[in-house]
């Protein structure tokens, strides 16, 4: 069971959201206690959660998830949402694409889970808050003129390894807390902004995303229900392992992100 703050951070919701959709019949947690009224959810969730989102994201009402969630048929409200946003010319071409694919032979995206040793290793870090997921980029250009600026001898590994965790309780997608680590040769001293931290050798369940960011959701719920089933928890934090992205893909469809979860037996 996952309380609700680590089910949000989770499911990249934030908690108003989860209760929200508690109050409205859309998403009932599994227990409440019924001494503080604290929400739990299970790993199972997850997936409902990820679905809820890909259903608000091409447009749909609540009182049309709820249907789908309470069992409706989604085929004909997919249908009726379709010709609606072709017949408002001024929709969002991308509600339209979103509609598509969920109604076409990806609906049920497949991933493959991998448990392998991460190594050990040095990072050059930066931690800080950006506005919006979209700022990404643009932190992790900071940093390298910071680091050029700062550390001009620093020597990144061979295979170029970097990652990012989130470092906020919940689920927020603006002011985003964050750290974005490069892997190094060498620890420096660290300077204003740029800090330098020793990882050990971790067992890691895996799994590789392809496509947009705002579906990385889906891959989380894979791997957490993995964790249940095989009596595993979380180690250490999250790690998100951009391997192509913006800087050398078109399309967010063509991206490509392994979720790195640092694993122990419970």
């Amino acid at each position: 069971m996952y309380k609700i703050g680590e089910f949000s951070k989770l499911g990249k919701v934030s908690m108003a959201t989860l209760r929200y959709y508690d109050e409205i019949g859309i998403l009932k947690p599994s227990r409440v206690d019924i001494i503080n009224r604290y929400r739990s959810y299970s790993p199972e969730q997850l997936k409902d959660l990820c679905a809820i989102m890909r259903y608000r994201k091409a447009g749909l009402s609540l009182e049309d998830i709820r249907s789908i969630m309470n069992g409706e048929d989604p085929i004909p409200i997919l249908e009726r949402n379709m010709e609606s946003a072709k017949e408002e010319m001024e929709s969002i071409s991308e509600r339209i694409d979103t509609l598509y694919d969920m109604m076409g032979p990806n609906r049920h995206p497949g991933y493959e889970v991998e448990v392998k040793e991460l190594p050990k290793l040095i990072t050059a870090y930066r931690r800080g808050r950006i506005g919006t997921p979209s700022e990404l980029s643009g932190f992790v250009l900071e940093f390298a003129r910071i680091c050029h600026d700062r550390h001009p001898d620093l020597e990144c590994t061979e295979d170029g390894y970097c990652f990012v965790t989130y470092d906020d309780p919940e689920y927020r997608d603006e002011d985003i807390g964050l750290t974005y680590h490069q892997a190094i040769r060498e620890v420096q001293e660290p300077s204003e902004q740029i800090g330098f931290m020793t990882f050990d050798p971790v067992l890691a369940v895996c799994v590789e995303h392809r496509g947009p960011y705002d579906r990385m959701g889906e891959a989380y719920a894979v791997i957490t229900e993995w964790m249940d089933q095989n009596d595993m928890e979380l180690s250490d934090s999250p790690r998100e392992q951009y391997i192509h992205g913006c800087w050398d893909r078109e399309s967010e469809y063509d991206y490509l992100t392994e979720i790195q979860f640092p694993i122990r037996r419970r």
